[in-house]
């Protein structure tokens, strides 16, 4: 046998064996995978979930440990504390700032409730019923916004200075850690917040002047949705998503414990060791076994609410809704300093109301002066009111049980802490028939007063004392699995995740995060692409 073809002959024995051996790690790879697999899906099946509040987040986290992390729903503990007062056609309706729900920007989201059945018409999904309600409407919310002088300004025509234009890119090329510091006033100058595009979005999204700049581009993404931002949409957020995604829990076999409050969560290590709660004014607890996780969604940390009457002001609420958060703070480093989002201050409260009529004289009024300005659920912007008062004509699709002759506005205002100028005092003060009386003066219909109460259901203030507390400029905002902690996650508003507050993607998105992360879930989730500086620019000078 000549040399050559002994090497030959030796180089493909070499390269089987090497075909022999890479084949014995893949099959052995593979068993340990499967292995590791079999071992993974025992373990969960057999863990407890137990998320220690309701709302958005609290519920779409249960419905993916269920759906895609392999847990037995009745496994899966909620303890919903919440009620959402919505009033009723007899003593007047209640109604709330809402999300941004965009059908291209959120699709984890639409992918979670595609799932969730509507509670009035069994052949729809809830992202059935959003879609055809958002269809039916078409067009954008038109705004219309009132100078000081009085004066109907037209913004398609409005454009930021270009110094303005600059600031908004740098914030947008600036690290998210340095934002989040950042309250606006650092960042703009004066006369910044006396331009209309300022005040504009101020009053979509609740801003101010104190707030952290991180928020504030993050809403800038969405200028595309109309500056109708997070004002009272076409439906009812409880009604619509919360009541029919519990309903759907529930039919899984989730437990659902409503009018349980977690009162306190213990650790070892870094493990959640047992839960404290208040179930229905029973005191209980619950003990964590080893493959047992813990999610704390954050949706409802800040609601401290208080309601008037057309008679009387909404009581100064001094609750502590996060009192759960400050005992974890005070247990681990990992929760940070709380006390500094929900400062006693102004910026962090919201004064609204909700008026509630058994026809639609005043709506009709408005109309009147104003150009047609409530026409298809518009929205009016009053510059010229001393509170600096917002108001929009809520949809007739938003209560399910809204009469067509029944209207209703709901409304808001930047500068509630200022007299009013017919009433003369505050808004905090007012009574609601004070509120419609100071709305009804700046809009010139006062000789239409006794013609317009007699109308009235209802007009109910309402007093949030921590509204904004998500926004304010301090780097107090948890992770989504604080550092240190192995079997505990947070979900929700006071979370930093990816994608804007105030849109309904985030609470979903920080939800699936923490669930999937806690049942140690490969699985996808779907983020938002990074925001191009070109992009911005070209949504400026589309917009603004």
């Amino acid at each position: 046998m000549k040399k050559s073809d002994l090497v030959k002959i030796i180089a493909i024995s070499a390269v089987a064996a090497a075909a022999v051996a890479g084949g014995a790690i893949l099959i052995s790879q593979y068993r340990k995978n499967k292995k590791e697999g079999e071992e993974k899906a025992i373990r969960i099946a057999g863990a407890n979930a137990y998320i220690a509040g309701g709302g958005m987040s609290a519920y779409a986290a249960a419905l993916y440990l269920v759906r895609d992390c392999g847990l037995k729903p009745e496994n899966i503990h909620v303890y919903a504390n919440r009620v959402y007062e919505r009033g009723n056609a007899e003593t007047g309706y209640i109604c709330r700032r809402g999300k941004i729900i965009n059908e291209k920007k959120s699709p984890n989201f639409f992918e979670l409730i595609n799932d969730v059945r509507s509670l009035d018409i069994a052949d729809l999904t809830v992202c059935d019923e959003i879609l055809n309600i958002y269809t039916a409407r078409g067009a954008l919310r038109p705004i219309t916004f009132i100078e000081e002088d009085g004066n109907i300004l037209d913004i398609s025509k409005i454009r930021l200075d270009k110094e303005y234009r600059r600031v908004i890119i740098d914030l947008f090329r600036e690290k998210k850690e340095d934002l989040i510091i950042t309250p606006l006033c650092s960042a703009f100058s004066d006369e910044f917040f006396d331009t209309t595009f300022w005040k504009l979005v101020s009053a979509s999204y609740g801003f101010s002047e104190t707030s952290n700049a991180y928020e504030f581009v993050n809403a800038l993404v969405h200028i595309d949705d109309a500056l109708s931002g997070t004002l009272p949409a076409d439906f009812d957020r409880s009604e619509e998503i919360l009541e029919p995604l519990k309903a759907h829990l529930k039919k899984l076999g989730v437990d659902v414990c409503e009018g349980a409050e977690v009162t306190d969560i213990d650790f070892d290590g870094d493990r959640a060791d047992s839960i404290l709660y208040n179930d229905n004014g029973v005191r209980k607890a619950v003990y964590l076994n080893e493959n047992d996780i813990c999610i704390l969604p954050t949706d409802e940390l800040a609601d401290c609410e208080t309601f008037g009457s057309f008679n009387e002001s909404a009581p100064k609420g001094f609750g502590v809704p996060y009192l759960l958060w400050e005992k974890l703070a005070e247990k681990h480093y990992a929760f940070k300093n709380p006390s500094a989002l929900f400062a006693e201050d102004e910026e962090n409260m919201s004064e609204e109301f909700t008026i509630t009529l058994s026809n639609h004289l005043l709506p009709e009024l408005i109309d009147r002066v104003t150009a047609g300005a409530l026409g298809r659920d518009g929205v009016l912007v009053l510059d010229n009111s001393n509170w600096k008062l917002t108001i929009c004509a809520v949809p007739p699709s938003h209560f399910k049980d809204q009469s067509d002759d029944t209207a209703i506005i709901w409304g808001t205002a930047s500068r509630f802490d200022r007299d009013g100028g017919y009433c003369e005092k505050p808004m905090t003060d007012c009574s609601g028939a004070e509120i419609l009386y100071e709305l009804i003066s700046c809009l010139n219909l006062g000789e239409a007063w006794e013609d317009i109460r007699e109308t009235v259901i209802n007009v109910i203030p309402c007093h949030r004392r921590y509204d904004k507390a998500y926004l304010a400029a301090v780097p107090s905002k948890l992770e989504i699995v604080p550092t240190g902690l192995s079997n505990f996650a947070v979900s929700g508003e006071f979370v930093y995740g990816n994608g804007s507050v105030f849109t309904e993607e985030f609470a979903v998105t920080t939800a699936k995060q923490a669930a999937y992360t806690l049942a140690d879930n490969k699985k996808r989730v779907y983020k938002r692409n990074k925001v191009s500086i070109a992009g911005i620019k070209r949504k400026m000078r589309k917009g603004f």
